[in-house]
């Protein structure tokens, strides 16, 4: 029996042929799961009645040969339903928190200088929180979140890649689906795979240009001009935009990037150590200790070899539930009750169209021609006129069953409020608000998974930031409506910049280290009308705050501002300058009489006042009672 070889002990000469063994060994594992994606991938598309046959490996379509008893209708009610999904956990907007480092008191024997140092903290991982939400809005992390919510709809698992750029020291992102990435589906978190490989078509210029990668590797590229790495997702991508790639214009190969989790030993050390010149991998390390491989190869050969910085592998994934990470995908709970649905409403179609043309009856060997003309049509006959059959009702238990499977998909998913199904008499914001509140707590397990999945991208981003960024970059940001700019580095660049004796005042450091926590707020309310509702509710109780002095005027300007936001009254820049600035002092009658009036207009343009405001309290009046009543059974 032949002894299995590391990738410790592997030169790199040769890495290349490991990658395409764990590519191999990591498609037999995960191709029962491949047939099940290319199905659903085509579900979602609207080709409901389209799969690859398990026993001839060919595309099957049955709405090919649609007839009055095969399906031929296709509804997308499960399409819907996922999209549902995505939007409300998308709408929840959870933002990463990044929490100062511990400053002890134990280190400080003047506790002036203990507090400044915990105000410094404070202010450090205030502007390393804002970084980060800049860099999440320069590479548009929402929209690559919605597509990582549809593609783990279809494939139970997404993936979004963060790698810097070693010569713009800014980030990229971009994400992958279940077929571009080979990894241990049987494992709960990529984090614990022994390696992970993304294998994408790459233009084969971009490579010969890269001088990254070996000279001589380059030369020795030949085209292949696939989709993708995976059968199946070729089969699919063949079907959706054709079998000619055009590979005379824009040759591509198949581009392996790897991470293999190794650990240093006697067979890697000095590898690795010859890395460490240029990036001090071997910094805070032992004998032992674990470490990332970065492999760049082809089915030619390997075009870089080297060891990273890395922590952890530059990925994150989205999965809906905990668990393994290759599970059931989410619109597959949709799809048998979906389809019951279409071949229901094909049999109503079917019944329908035949009954509308009608049926006519005639004798045996009769003769008669029909024909149409503008004023109606003309039917011409021998001897026997004919008769046309009275039209029929289609069964109402048709409609009854319909209604029936539509309530098994809206049960896997989110209906009320997504799909705007408010059941009939809810009008007031309370009762909207109950409801929204219903449906995400239906969605706890999928939100606790987002925020994860948003605490890793921050993560990532630190940990990026910290190793790469080697040249201040500057940052701006909004401290109480006014610019505040600062400039951020790395911990690899501020060590850097001290060996070389530069100025290293005003920077803000970024840490590897620092603590994330993922919040998400609900904020006012989950609409318009109850954040209001909410605004107004507090203001209230500020103004009984002010009235015994239990608050101040900067906190009063807060909440004002915050008002004004709520109503959308525009730019309130004005408004707070003036607050800060301006004398307070008594007002006459007149000016009081003024501001009355132009209260109460305000109160009326927001229906806050009048007959509407009257029906509003009148039904969260009624909702309210039927609510304690409910409460009280």
């Amino acid at each position: 029996m032949a002894k299995h070889q590391y990738s410790e002990s592997i030169p790199t000469s040769a890495i290349y042929r490991h990658v395409e063994n764990l590519v191999e060994s990591y498609k037999l594992q995960r191709r029962m799961f491949e047939r099940r994606w290319y199905d659903n991938n085509f579900f979602d598309d609207g080709y409901h009645f389209r799969f690859v046959s398990r026993t001839t490996d060919k595309i099957v379509d049955l709405s090919a040969r649609a007839s009055q008893v095969t399906p031929q209708r296709s509804i997308p009610k499960a399409s819907r339903q996922i999209r549902g999904v995505a939007s409300l956990l998308l709408a929840l907007e959870p933002h990463p928190v990044i929490y100062p480092e511990a400053v002890l008191s134990n280190n400080y024997q003047v506790e002036q200088e203990y507090q400044t140092a915990l105000e410094t903290a404070k202010d450090v991982a205030k502007r390393s929180g804002h970084w980060v939400e800049e860099e999440w809005n320069e590479l548009d992390i929402q929209p690559k979140l919605m597509q990582m919510m549809i593609l783990a709809a279809k494939h139970s698992v997404s993936y979004m890649q963060i790698w810097p750029d070693y010569f713009t020291e800014k980030f990229k992102a971009k994400v992958f689906d279940a077929f571009d990435i080979y990894l241990d589906g049987s494992l709960d978190s990529i984090y614990e795979c022994p390696s992970m490989t993304k294998a994408t078509p790459t233009l084969i210029s971009k490579i010969i240009a890269n001088d990254y990668f070996d000279e001589e590797a380059r030369s020795n590229l030949s085209p292949d001009n696939r989709y993708a790495s995976s059968e199946i997702k070729q089969a699919y991508m063949q079907s959706r935009f054709g079998f000619d790639k055009d590979a005379g214009k824009q040759p591509t190969i198949i581009l392996k990037e790897t991470f293999i989790k190794e650990f240093i030993t006697e067979d890697n050390i000095d590898r690795i150590k010859e890395d460490a010149k240029e990036n001090g991998i071997l910094d805070g390390k032992e004998m032992g200790d674990s470490i990332i491989r970065q492999v760049f190869s082809t089915s030619n050969g390997t075009l870089r070899d080297e060891y990273t910085t890395f922590s952890e592998y530059p990925f994150v994934d989205f999965r809906f539930e905990p668990g393994k990470i290759y599970q059931v995908p989410l619109i597959e709970r949709f799809i048998p009750a979906n389809k019951s649905l279409d071949i229901a409403v094909s049999r109503i179609e079917g019944y329908a169209n035949t009954m509308v043309t009608g049926i006519y009856q005639k004798r045996k060997g009769e003769n008669y021609e029909i024909s149409n003309i503008p004023g109606g049509q003309v039917i011409e006959y021998e001897a026997t006129p004919l008769t046309q059959m009275n039209l029929s009702n289609i069964p109402s238990f048709m409609f009854d069953f319909v209604n029936l499977l539509t309530s098994f998909i809206d049960e896997q998913g989110a209906t009320t409020s997504t799909l705007g199904k408010l059941p009939s008499g809810v009008k007031s914001g309370v009762a909207i608000e109950s409801i929204k509140a219903t449906e995400y707590a239906n969605l706890k397990i999928p939100t606790d998974q987002f925020k994860s999945t948003v605490k890793s991208i921050a993560e990532r981003f630190l940990e990026l930031g910290a190793d790469y960024f080697y040249k201040p970059v500057e940052v701006m940001r909004l401290d109480a409506n006014e610019p505040d700019y600062f400039s951020v580095i790395g911990e690899a660049g501020i060590e850097k910049r001290q060996e070389a004796g530069l100025p290293t005042d005003n920077l803000t450091v970024l840490k590897k280290d620092y603590k994330v926590r993922v919040e998400i707020e609900s904020g006012l309310g989950y609409t318009v009308e109850g954040k209001k509702n909410s605004m107004q509710q507090i203001s209230d109780y500020m103004v009984q705050l002010a009235e015994t002095g239990y608050v101040n005027k900067e906190q009063v300007q807060i909440m004002v501002s915050k008002f004004l936001e709520i109503f959308q009254f525009g730019s309130i820049q004005e408004f707070t300058d003036a607050f800060e600035n301006g004398e307070t002092s008594p007002m006459d009658d007149n000016q009081l009489q003024q501001m009355k009036i132009a209260m109460l207009e305000v109160l009326k343009d927001t229906n806050a006042v009048g007959d509407e405001a009257d029906q509003k309290s009148i039904d969260t009046t009624k909702v309210g009672v039927v609510e304690a009543i409910k409460d009280l059974q």
